[in-house]
């Protein structure tokens, strides 16, 4: 059943991409199309024309080396809240992967966006929705696994979280968000 503005915006969003691959499949039988011709090329284009030569993931190590010179990160846990709960990186803020949509006016656009989940599938594809939406995001390879593999020194246990997004406190250089 659906619950959430989210779920009633994903399952929009759905139905249109369904309806509209419907109707070029009904308009297009019988004759060639080509991509230039598709309404979608250009918004594929604009995706990777502006896709930074680093991409969209950062790996465990980059983003160790990030929080140890940069405080103006703004790191996303996607996972379920239990599991935030019980360990997650420090400074994140969680907001689960169902929940995305509901929060998007708590992700800030003029910051890097850290996003990880579990293994980097869930992470990937939301990165990919916030860039396309204005944000400038990067996937944590391997997700949450990636992250304990490669430090095992910003962790934070129920005890000594902080669950609100971190406040500019200074020190390090500003990430710049590529403009589009």
């Amino acid at each position: 059943m659906i619950k959430t503005n989210g779920e009633k915006a994903l399952l929009a969003v759905c139905l249109i991409t369904i309806i509209f691959v419907g109707m070029a499949l009904v308009s297009g039988i019988g004759k060639e199309v080509k991509a230039s011709q598709s309404p979608i090329e250009p918004a594929v284009f604009w995706y990777f024309e502006r896709m930074p030569d680093d991409s969209y993931r950062i790996s465990g190590e980059e983003l160790k080396t990030l929080m140890d010179t940069n405080k103006n990160l703004f790191i996303l846990d996607i996972r379920n809240a239990e599991d935030y709960e019980k360990d997650h990186i420090e400074g994140a803020i969680n907001i689960p992967f169902k929940k995305i949509g509901d929060n998007l006016d708590k992700i800030p656009k003029d910051r890097l966006v850290i996003v990880y989940c579990y293994s980097g599938q869930n992470g990937g594809q939301v990165v990919a929705l916030l860039n396309i939406s204005g944000f400038y995001a990067k996937s944590l390879s391997g997700g949450w696994g990636g992250w304990l593999q490669a430090s095992g020194q910003h962790i934070v246990s129920p005890s000594n979280s902080n669950t609100t997004a971190p406040a500019d406190n200074g020190g390090g250089a500003a990430v710049q968000c590529p403009t589009s």
